[in-house]
């Protein structure tokens, strides 16, 4: 096999792996945005029940009335059980792991667009080339195994976002889309 044929191999593979860094960095992207509007629902959630017990407990210190010290302790025990579930749910943690992945992802985005530039150099060695891909590759499995799972509703979105098909495979045009003009392998007549 021949240098050119090889760094063309290389150039394949760094490109299918930039394609997949890109989807997934959007799929954590929407995640993080999805975790965000939970957490600020459960957040307006807890102010209105605490609102609302305290409201009562002003009324029950006022009033004799037995009704008002029930509908008190009701509404605390309803804020405190919201507050445990909300605890136990942590949407600010999952929110934050998305981010992080998404962070780690583009990272790694970044520097196969490196390799992606360093294969189209003519004084590239081949062997520093496959050096390189094999380490993007490995970096790139370690932020997907400690990923966090992501939703089915956050693939979705990232895929109108992305305007993508729904399979891990990408087409020459489709990564095109994704890389400046000057990198991509279909450009466009002048």
């Amino acid at each position: 096999m021949t240098n050119s044929e090889s760094k063309e191999y290389i150039l394949a593979a760094a490109r299918e792996l930039y394609g997949r860094a890109v989807f997934s960095h959007k799929v954590h992207e929407k995640d993080r945005e999805l975790w965000n509007k939970k957490t600020c629902r459960m957040n307006y959630g807890n102010i209105a029940l605490v609102s609302v017990t305290t409201v009562f407990a002003i009324v029950a210190a006022a009033l004799p009335a037995t009704i008002v010290l029930i509908l008190t302790a009701i509404s605390a025990a309803a804020t405190t059980g919201f507050v445990l579930w909300q605890a136990n749910f942590d949407p600010v943690g999952r929110e934050n792991l998305h981010r992080m992945a998404a962070r780690e992802l583009l990272w790694v985005r970044e520097q196969l667009l490196l390799l992606i530039v360093r294969c189209h150099s003519a004084a590239e060695n081949v062997a520093d080339l496959n050096r390189s891909l094999q380490n993007l590759t490995q970096q790139l499995t370690t932020v997907y195994k400690f990923a966090p799972d992501t939703s089915p509703e956050a693939y979705a979105l990232a895929h109108v976002a992305l305007k993508e098909n729904e399979e891990f495979t990408f087409s020459d045009e489709e990564i095109d889309l994704f890389l400046p003009v000057a990198l991509r392998k279909n450009k466009p007549a002048t």
